[in-house]
């Protein structure tokens, strides 16, 4: 558990590097270096803007092993960065990831969620009712847009629109939320592969079990969710090595990372075989990644552990109340 806190923590610095922390700057808040310090491109990649639930996790899990914890500065640079993100969306609110005008469905859906997790974790709906009230038009946009090819994406629009819902009350926002939800379990195959572009990629499957996670938080009693999560977790299983290794060549992707936040919650052993990995440096960590994943990964890592800090508390509880 220790080991995803220190990889997580490690990986902090380098995206503080990467994000124009100056308040008076027009681009404060914007974590692409590339736009607002090198000035080599033309538009800012939105999703470099899931920095801020980076740093608001480092915020708000306190440990012995981190020294972000509870630093306001980290809440103050969050919400930077969320600002940010505001200000940078095009006008029916979907963003952009790579050239001017784009509308990008998974732009939108993963830094949306981003932003649902961190208002969650940092004061909630009173506190930031004006941001939410403002984010309003990129909700209704995931409501009527949708890329029902990839299941990663798919499940992140689920989470961006349930976790405004929750925190907005927004009826409209609750019932598209439940209709994605209902598009996304049904596009699970019955061997539990969440396709990605016609097959299973299991690294992009662990992301899409992340991300499940997260909504099983939301949804402790959707016994579907959680039936889909657990069947999620068998169809990557043969693909992990107990080392952790995995053939990029098998999935429908290529993809090499594993991402352990749905992992940790599964608890079918799949975890310690990432855990393995990691110290037989069989799978990639957050700081070996490039400046454009390296952060996603990152707060991937403090969810497993914060996840697996649950599963302790939890257990040591019911300890408790048994003696």
């Amino acid at each position: 558990m220790e080991r995803l806190l220190a990889l997580a923590v490690e990986t902090v610095p380098r995206a503080l590097g990467l994000c124009d922390r100056d308040p008076g700057s027009p681009s404060a808040g914007c974590c692409d270096r590339n736009y607002w310090h090198y000035r080599i491109l033309d538009v800012a990649n939105a999703r470099f803007q899931e920095m801020g639930l980076l740093f608001a996790l480092a915020y708000d899990t306190p440990a012995p092993g981190n020294p972000f914890a509870g630093r306001q500065r980290m809440a103050d640079w969050a919400r930077m960065v969320w600002r940010f993100w505001l200000r940078c969306r095009n006008s029916d609110g979907s963003v952009t990831e790579v050239y001017p005008n784009e509308r990008s469905f998974c732009g939108t859906s993963f830094t949306a969620a981003g932003f649902v997790e961190t208002v969650r974790l940092l004061g909630g709906a009173a506190e930031w009712r004006d941001e939410l009230a403002e984010a309003r038009t990129t909700f209704a946009w995931l409501g009527v847009n949708q890329n029902p090819e990839v299941g990663n994406q798919m499940a992140a629009s689920w989470l961006a629109l349930e976790g405004y819902a929750r925190l907005t009350g927004d009826d409209a926002a609750a019932g598209q939320a439940a209709r994605r939800r209902r598009a996304f379990l049904d596009s699970q195959w019955p061997d539990g592969t969440l396709p990605e572009y016609g097959g299973l990629d299991a690294g992009y499957q662990t992301i899409t079990l992340s991300v499940m996670a997260s909504l099983a938080r939301l949804n402790p009693a959707d016994r579907e969710l959680a039936e889909a999560l657990r069947r999620g977790g068998q169809a990557i299983a043969p693909r992990i090595a107990a080392d952790g290794a995995m053939d990029p060549a098998g999935n429908s992707r290529n993809t090499q990372y594993l991402y352990p936040h749905g992992l940790a919650m599964l608890g079918n052993g799949l975890l310690e075989r990432v855990l393995a990995g990691i110290d037989a440096r069989t799978v990639l960590r957050p700081t070996w990644m490039d400046d454009r994943y390296c952060h996603a990964l990152a707060a991937d890592y403090f969810l497993a552990y914060r996840e697996l800090r649950h599963a302790d508390d939890h257990a040591a509880a019911n300890c408790a109340e048994a003696i």
